[in-house]
């Protein structure tokens, strides 16, 4: 079988790495992978890697943000939403006309691949649908993201138009069950699925069970993390907020923000609240495992998290995980047995915190009972499995 994914950015986020784990747990199956990709980045050099096949189109997205913050153009505020309104229909009218225009080369590109089968990463970008049709291919569609709810997004023509398109795909696949209600749940249920991701082989869920049996940290504070794009809603304020509480009884505490993105605002609250020796900011890192291993605990504030790739990474690190009882982190973290779950703000996740610090011999157990779960559930080969199941059946 010959599959053609399109990717919708160049990152190595979570649904690019998600995608590099699926063409390998696929090669299992003797499915033969080419990745149409906007342009040249992280993405293509890991591919390159990979031996995979790829081409580059500059493909859009049919969503934007309707209310940028640049500066408003009209004093009256009927007028100014009225102007906002007309450059988003025109950005979107310019996306979809350069889409189209792009569909005769894709076209040309996958007949080129012979490929039997087209695939979209994500469900910000329509082009792997209209070529899909094109060219009378099936077309599996993969949801990640709620696309409003975590990214203030909106889509180009509307839901009707979403759920007309989306509607015509041969599968559609939610990485949880929250993204399910959010996005497919109007549209029949025999051609959707539910299907987490895997983000490691079950030899190397192993290997960092190893790694972490005979690490030592020697560093005499207490660490938590968090991961993510340094973005309001994933919520780094609150992780700080939150530590700024706990270091007035527990000072040998810290805490390890991980992610790109402009940090100054994060930097002048943690002056402000006087815990700026106690926060490290170390950017992107291109192995998020460096900060698992380095951290006792892993949080993850977002509040609408479509899946939370962090947060299985962190248990296949044996790492226990303070999560916000929300959306798919909620499906993940069992309260007290895999992780922690908190609801609130700052206060009730400095509580969750705090009982972590005054009792890490427990915390490292629950780590232990997370590893175990993440193991069963969340490895590649079961990613891959499910997903080859899929592709079977529209295929067929």
């Amino acid at each position: 079988m010959k599959v053609a994914f399109f990717t919708h950015y160049t990152t190595l986020y979570g649904a690019n790495r998600s995608l590099l784990n699926l063409i390998d747990g696929l090669k299992t199956y003797g499915v033969e992978s080419y990745v149409i990709a906007p342009s040249e980045g992280d993405i293509t050099n890991a591919l390159k890697e990979q031996n995979v096949a790829f081409a580059t189109y500059p493909i859009q997205w049919w969503v934007d943000k309707l209310n940028h913050s640049d500066k408003p153009k009209f004093k009256a505020r009927w007028l100014e939403r009225v102007y906002r309104f007309a450059q988003y229909r025109r950005n979107a009218a310019i996306r979809l006309y350069r889409n189209l225009r792009l569909v005769p080369l894709l076209k040309q590109q996958l007949k080129q691949w012979d490929v039997d089968l087209v695939y979209t990463n994500a469900s910000v970008t329509p082009i792997g649908a209209l070529v899909a049709k094109s060219l009378n291919l099936p077309h599996v569609w993969h949801f990640r993201e709620f696309i409003d709810l975590d990214y203030g997004l909106c889509h180009d023509w509307g839901k009707f138009v979403f759920n007309q398109l989306v509607g015509q795909a041969d599968a559609r696949v939610a990485i949880s069950k929250a993204i399910y209600a959010h996005l497919l749940h109007e549209l029949p249920p025999d051609r959707n699925h539910i299907i987490y991701n895997g983000v490691a082989s079950v030899s190397e869920f192993d290997r960092l069970l190893q790694i972490t049996s005979l690490s030592i940290r020697d560093n005499k504070f207490f660490t938590f993390a968090l991961l993510g794009v340094l973005l309001p809603h994933k919520g780094q304020d609150i992780a700080i907020r939150a530590l700024a509480l706990l270091v007035e009884s527990f000072p040998q505490t810290r805490l390890l923000i991980v992610g790109q993105g402009n940090d100054a605002r994060l930097r002048e609250l943690a002056i402000e609240l006087n815990v700026q020796n106690n926060v490290e900011f170390w950017g992107h890192i291109d192995d998020p495992y460096k900060a698992y291993l380095e951290a006792d605990v892993v949080l993850m504030c977002s509040k609408n998290e479509g899946m939370g790739r962090v947060t299985v990474e962190a248990m296949a690190a044996c790492r226990l995980v303070i999560g916000y009882d929300n959306a798919g982190t909620s499906e993940i973290v069992q309260h007290e047995q895999t992780g922690l779950l908190y609801q609130g703000g700052f206060e009730e996740l400095a509580v969750q915190m705090k009982r972590c610090v005054e009792n890490p011999a427990w915390g490292r157990q629950i780590g232990k009972n997370a590893w175990q779960f993440a193991r069963n559930e969340y490895s590649v080969e079961t990613y891959a499995k499910n997903i080859y199941k899929v592709l079977l059946s529209v295929v067929k």
